[in-house]
């Protein structure tokens, strides 16, 4: 006993420290103490090594996908309103379609409607007119056949006229060639008998217009029988 209170007293500080916290029960409480102190200490390396990776990766990849999350709803937002406007400008189309046509039928129903009726008129127009050509027919049959001889009278009569008036032009074309003729030498006596001339030429003229002016008559009365008999 006594030689265990001299090793006592012969003991260091912090081996008489230990001895009593030995004796205290303490010293397993220090040992898990500083186990855990060592255990966090490593935990905190781990946590700050998470906290780097999360500010230098985890982070920015989450802001980056955030703004593509935002992009990518505002894209579908547009796709999906783009998607409703088509489809109202599909339907409004078919809409329209459907009254051009509803339109396009009725007028084809129009057109047709007036396309049977210009071609009854015209049958009837038709037959309308067969039937005046019919009774022009009769009636000019009935006059030729009332008229009878008188019709050849008329028209040996103008065919008398007509050799006539052919013999006529022919001898006032050939009294026209020899005033020319005349009017000609008489040029050639000009110096000579100047006055004399212009008085000859003068009355050749006035007698060249006057037979003129009776074949014109004549001419004229002839084409107004001729005209008379076609009409009648």
């Amino acid at each position: 006993m006594q030689g265990r209170i001299t090793k006592v007293l012969n003991m260091k500080p912090p081996e008489i420290l230990s001895m009593l916290e030995e004796a205290a029960g303490t010293r397993m409480y220090e040992t898990k103490k500083e186990a855990a102190l060592k255990t966090l200490e490593k935990k905190q390396s781990k946590v700050d090594e998470i906290n780097k990776l999360l500010d230098q990766e985890i982070l920015p990849a989450l802001e980056k996908l955030r703004k593509e999350r935002t992009q990518y709803m505002q894209w579908a937002n547009g796709s999906a309103e783009l998607d409703r406007l088509r489809r109202f400008c599909i339907a409004y189309e078919y809409v329209q379609a459907e009254k051009i046509r509803d339109s396009a039928v009725g007028d084809v129903e129009q057109v047709k409607a007036k396309i049977a009726e210009i071609d009854e008129n015209t049958e009837r127009t038709r037959l309308e007119i067969l039937e005046m050509e019919k009774q022009v027919s009769n009636l000019t049959a009935e006059k030729e056949a009332s008229m009878g001889g008188e019709v050849k009278i008329l028209s040996d009569k103008v065919d008398k006229l007509s050799q006539g008036l052919v013999l006529e032009v022919s001898v006032l074309n050939n009294k026209d060639d020899n005033l020319r003729s005349e009017k000609e030498n008489a040029k050639k006596r000009y110096l000579d008998r100047n006055d004399q001339w212009n008085d000859g030429l003068n009355i050749d003229t006035i007698y060249y217009h006057h037979k003129m002016q009776m074949g014109k008559k004549r001419h004229r009365r002839l084409r107004f029988i001729l005209s008379y008999v076609a009409q009648n």
